[in-house]
């Protein structure tokens, strides 16, 4: 019981130890910086997946680079503005632009080349 505790309290706190942005603060988080935003939510098992490799690749990733998540149940708009229809999505901004984005689970490997080549 007290290892089923631990391996949901981790969890839990993988999805929510990253800002959440909203409509009403995403332009001004992202503008002027490279930012990988995660669209999630907090039903979805890949979505929790990828949040421990999110948390994985914040050890490694370039300094230049901030990371959002964007709950979907809680921001339908900015869920429908950026097309978002299957989870997890990752949309990769450059300078408040999005220049890329891929759904399913990535990877740290996979994030640190996209980065790179996004952000450099």
């Amino acid at each position: 019981m007290r290892k089923y505790f631990f391996v949901t309290l981790l969890t839990i706190t993988a999805l929510f130890s990253y800002e959440e942005l909203t409509a009403d603060n995403f332009d001004q988080k992202i503008k002027g910086k490279n930012v990988i935003i995660d669209f999630y939510a907090p039903w979805c098992p890949p979505c929790k997946v990828l949040a421990n490799n999110l948390e994985d690749f914040e050890i490694q990733k370039p300094d230049n680079v901030e990371i959002f998540k964007v709950n979907i149940d809680n921001e339908v708009l900015l869920a429908k503005k950026y097309k978002v229809k299957k989870l997890p999505t990752i949309v990769y901004f450059k300078d408040g632009k999005e220049v890329k984005q891929e759904f399913g689970i990535r990877s740290v490997e996979e994030l640190l080349e996209t980065s790179k080549k996004e952000f450099n």
